[in-house]
């Protein structure tokens, strides 16, 4: 879709140049054109590092370009520098019908497709898989553009495939991704100074579009942007765009050795650079104050060694991108401006000096207007986003989620998926995180207690209830009910455990007998409340012995029944004290307590001895008493008198009885 009005902004790491550009008849007018220093700090190495102070720059050139020119567009033209770029390849084909000719919607869709492949790729490479991988790039990685590579029409190359007809039609493409912080530092930027990103592109895309035009991509060329904090670099051979790649370093590691010999804080630094290319001059002021002139020799030779490294590093990405170095290299940017720059590039890729070449404005056709301010070979860029931005047909989908504008790869089928992670909603998000589960020990087993399942997040599509795989067609308004986590696994013993339960009749009441629950060595109830790491020991009760301390433990029968006796035995009281002992029974039978105790079992409990009422006999007396007796050889006998009468050592007795005990000598 071509636009009739287009505004475009080239964020630099030390300038943004603000362009608003109409379309001719035969080519491009730019209409206004301003250039503003970015704040100190701004920006380091193409990396918005404050964003206010990058969106009031942005906000002074929107004021001077609409008080120029009035209303301008507030859907911008923008492109990010090649900073951490990732590259995939990603291959597409269609099935067409050989009556109607091929348009350009179509070979769009097509295109469309294999970026959508090439970012495949890039969530799910060989090294990785599985969802971990997928949401590792939804939280990072960001498409910003993409370059045909080759066509094919019924499986043989072909240069366009517009208006041609055949069966199958197919394309290579290379696709650029960039982290996400670095789209969404720009895109907040121009949300603080009130626009919106309108399309987006790589800078060295837009770059190589205008400066290495179809006509000359048979060569091995390399066009080497160099800016203030990146270097971008795009490589072609064989009629396409083969690379691109980035290197972090530029022409502020030239200012910043000026710097450092001779003592100046960055502007100062900058002027002098500017100086000694423009052959002014050299006049600068140091921290202290001090006016200082070097010799232009003197700052060649400081400067040197850092164009060196500069020239050395994009000559060896040349070379590892490529493969083998270029046939000749055109630079652009303001970078490229650096003394001695490209000889020294030149040089390191052992190339004549002749092909190494900085191209100005001139080396765009058919774009007129603002020549004073856009001249030199740093106005490339911001010409070729703005071109890219009127021609290019918006390969983003403006999604609003929860809100918040985003903006999703124009697919031919994006989804609500693809929109949440652009939002930065991820998928784990929506499911709702199920509560903590407890860990139990259960007589030595380890068992999982897991807590309740989320309750899903609620996604509406314009009002409209959706799954995540709706797709999404023209402008969509998407808002989330945040997922509610599940509750905490917090069960009672008794849902947890097995408690086995044994019923018996006892003493004619029928009883259901629990088994002996320990909770981490202390007796528990089967109604306590469980915590992870709980140790838990059950044991049925189901022997004797464990049913009477059970019942004695609910206080059913007494620990051991006392029986105590008060009598008078000659003339002192005396207190006899004796504990009942019970038999038991187990169906009619005696049972002793290690006896085995089954469901349904009937037990009894009798005293042992059931004689007397109170169990007591006389000669219970003789181990409380000690008395006195003679020795066999003085002869006689034991007389005993129970409450007057005599009685013998099993007689009968209770409390208040009188008992004399006396030695009677047999007479001569």
């Amino acid at each position: 879709m071509q636009q009739p009005l287009v505004y475009a902004l080239d964020v630099g790491t030390r300038t943004i140049a603000g362009i608003v550009m109409e379309r001719l008849t035969d080519g491009y007018r730019i209409l206004a054109a301003k250039i503003k220093e970015q704040e100190p700090g701004a920006m380091q190495d193409g990396q918005i590092h404050d964003i206010q102070m990058v969106a009031k720059t942005i906000s002074r050139i929107t004021a001077e370009l609409e008080q120029e020119l009035g209303k301008i567009p507030r859907q911008v033209a923008v492109a990010a520098a090649g900073r951490t770029l990732k590259t995939m390849t990603g291959s597409a084909a269609l099935s067409v019908s050989p009556l109607r000719p091929i348009d350009a919607h179509t070979v769009q869709a097509l295109e469309m497709q294999a970026v959508t492949e090439a970012r495949a790729s890039l969530v799910s490479p060989a090294s990785e898989s599985g969802p971990s991988s997928r949401k590792s790039w939804a939280s990072t990685d960001i498409f910003v553009g993409y370059s045909p590579i080759t066509y094919y029409l019924d499986n043989e190359p072909i240069t366009s495939l517009t208006g041609h007809r055949g069966t199958t039609i197919g394309v290579d493409v290379l696709a650029t991704f960039l982290p996400r912080v670095v789209i969404d530092s720009l895109s907040a930027s121009l949300a603080a100074a009130g626009l919106e990103i309108g399309s987006l592109t790589l800078e060295p895309i837009a770059a190589i579009r205008v400066a290495i035009p179809p006509s000359m991509r048979r060569l091995r060329l390399a066009l080497v942007d160099v800016g203030a904090g990146t270097s971008d670099i795009a490589l072609t051979r064989d009629g396409t765009i083969v690379a691109y790649g980035m290197v972090a370093t530029a022409g502020d590691e030239i200012t910043e050795t000026l710097c450092q010999h001779y003592l100046l804080d960055f502007q100062q630094g900058e002027q002098l650079k500017r100086q000694f290319q423009q052959n002014q001059r050299l006049s600068v002021v140091n921290v202290l104050g001090q006016k200082i002139s070097p010799q232009p020799r003197e700052v060649a030779e400081v400067m040197r060694p850092a164009v060196q490294e500069l020239a050395k590093a994009i000559s060896e990405e040349c070379l590892r991108l490529g493969g083998s170095a270029p046939q000749a290299v055109i630079c652009i940017g303001g970078g490229s401006l650096t003394p001695f720059f490209p000889e020294t590039l030149a040089q390191c890729l052992k190339l004549p000096k002749d092909l190494v070449a900085v191209r100005d404005r001139k080396a765009i056709v058919n774009v007129a207007g603002c020549e004073d301010i856009l001249s030199g070979p740093d106005c490339i860029t911001p010409i070729a986003i703005a071109i890219n931005g009127m021609t290019t047909t918006p390969v983003f989908v403006p999604v609003t989620v929860n809100g918040r504008q985003v903006r999703i790869l124009g697919s031919s089928t994006p989804t609500v998926k693809e929109a949440l992670l652009a939002g930065g909603i991820g998928i784990s998000e929506l499911r709702g995180r199920p509560g903590a589960a407890l860990t139990l020990t259960i007589n030595g087993e380890v068992k999982v207690i897991p807590g309740s399942l989320g309750k899903p997040a609620v996604v509406r599509m314009n009002g409209q209830i959706v799954d995540l795989d709706t797709v999404i067609e023209g402008r969509a308004d998407l808002t989330v009910e945040p997922a509610e986590p599940g509750s905490d696994a917090a069960p009672l013993l008794e849902e947890v455990v097995p408690l086995p339960t044994l019923t018996v009749t006892f003493m004619d009441r029928l009883l259901s007998i629990p088994p002996k629950i320990l909770r981490n060595g202390v007796p528990a109830s089967p109604t306590d409340r469980l915590a992870d790491r709980d140790v838990i020991e059950v044991t049925p009760r189901n022997r004797l012995r464990d049913v009477l301390e059970w019942l004695r433990e609910r206080g059913e029968i007494p620990e051991e029944q006392e029986t105590s006796i008060s009598v008078t035995v000659n003339q002192k009281p005396l207190t006899l004290v004796r504990k009942t002992l019970w038999q038991y029974t187990r169906q009619g039978q005696p049972a002793a307590l290690d006896a085995i105790v089954q469901d349904g079992d009937v037990i009894t409990a009798v005293p042992m001895d059931g004689s007397t009422e109170s169990g007591f006999i006389l000669s219970d007396i003789f181990s409380a008493v000690e008395l006195e007796l003679p020795s066999v050889q003085s002869g006689g006998s034991l007389k005993i008198i129970l409450n007057g009468k005599e009685a013998g050592f099993t007689s009968p007795i209770g409390s208040g009885d009188t008992i004399e005990i006396a030695w009677v000598k047999l007479e001569k």
